[in-house]
């Protein structure tokens, strides 16, 4: 008896995409290659869910940020709080813990304080950096130092103008 011919197909793999790009892992460190458009994506060891969108920030903000993607800080941006990411690029003013996958990138306008831990680090000439760094090829810390446990999303800040002239911030809410 012949074998019917819906039972022969088979199915084919998808094509694989074209320009990937090298990712690791913060939760288990397991390193994989994903597609350069990928938004999100669950580790192949760990299924935990993973984004990968990329931000640039231009004005004041305050909280956490974690993502695996690009954080681009632009020359009048300023953040303050804790940073998880892929690759960092700053161009304005950083303070607090930045955990970066990949290289750390701070142009000749920057001000960064504070604690960082990367891959590599690119310092331009005239770029001021005050604080701990820690380079190595495959960064590791300690799950209490750098964890968003309390995520505190970002926040921006207004510029309010008392009667002395003077400029404060303050949070909105």
């Amino acid at each position: 008896m012949p074998i019917k011919p819906a039972l022969v197909a088979f199915h084919p793999k998808g094509p694989k995409p074209q320009a990937v790009r090298r990712v690791m892992c913060p939760h288990c460190s397991k390193s994989f290659e994903i597609s350069k458009r990928a938004l999100s994506i669950r580790c192949p060891q760990c299924t935990r869910p993973l984004q990968f969108s990329d931000f640039t920030l231009r004005d004041r903000v305050e909280g956490d940020v974690s993502t695996m993607g690009h954080i681009e800080l632009d020359q009048h941006g300023e953040m303050n709080g804790r940073l998880v990411c892929g690759a960092l690029s700053s161009d304005g003013s950083f303070e607090g813990k930045a955990m970066v996958y990949g290289a750390i990138t701070l142009h000749e306008h920057s001000l960064t304080t504070g604690s960082l831990v990367a891959k590599s680090l690119n310092v331009a000439q005239g770029a001021t950096l005050r604080g701990n760094v820690s380079i190595s090829p495959k960064p590791k810390i300690s799950t209490t130092q750098h964890r968003l446990t309390s995520h505190r999303p970002l926040q921006k800040v207004q510029k309010r103008v008392t009667s002395t002239n003077q400029t404060t911030f303050k949070p909105l809410v």
